[in-house]
């Protein structure tokens, strides 16, 4: 008799043990958020309705937003500010998508909003001032729009698939917009201001 109700206790404490363990073993289609902040008046926001999604918001300095919301499966963003009254926002539309927001300075501002699957978009902002804007409907695009220095704006819009845009702005004051419809192109374009 002893034996028997000790093996039942021993049978309770495998099967609660396997249902809490083999759980996080076994877990699939795991979403995270990470936001970390150092400084004053920061905001930031992450929205996910994905499933095996990854979100991160990192802010230091004062008075910076951050937002980003993604819907579909297997995404990932990642949004950085270093310095003060910087601007980013990512919206991502589908499965499989990378955004990546970089901003080094004051008052930059970086969007992006992109509706299809397997798309990168990488912004960069070393400097103060600069405005960079993606827009992107379709599915394995790559958007790279870099800025170094001050008062830059780019915008880029993207209908189509399996496209590559580069645009790279150094010095001030400089001015990009493009507009493509189409699929299997690559476009660079470098601009200097002075």
């Amino acid at each position: 008799m002893v034996n028997t109700k000790r093996m039942v206790q021993i049978g309770i404490v495998i099967m609660f043990g396997l249902n809490i363990f083999g759980s996080i073993v076994f877990a699939q289609n795991i979403t995270e958020a990470y936001i970390y902040q150092d400084g004053d008046n920061n905001q930031a926001t992450i929205q996910q309705r994905a499933l095996d999604s990854w979100a991160m918001q990192y802010q230091l300095g004062s008075n910076n937003e951050s937002y980003i919301y993604q819907a579909g499966e297997g995404n990932s963003s990642l949004q950085t500010q270093t310095g003060n009254a910087n601007q980013a926002s990512a919206t991502l539309l589908g499965n499989n998508n990378l955004t990546i927001q970089n901003q080094l300075g004051d008052a930059n501002t970086l969007f992006i909003w992109q509706y299809g699957n397997s798309n990168s978009l990488i912004q960069n902002q070393i400097g103060s001032e600069n405005l960079a804007v993606a827009w992107v409907l379709g599915s394995s695009n790559t958007v790279a729009q870099n800025q170094v220095g001050h008062g830059h704006t780019s915008k880029i819009t993207i209908a189509g698939n399996n496209n590559i845009v580069s645009n790279n702005q150094v010095g001030s004051d400089s001015n990009l917009s493009l507009f493509h419809i189409g699929d299997n192109t690559v476009i660079n374009a470098i601009r200097f201001g002075f």
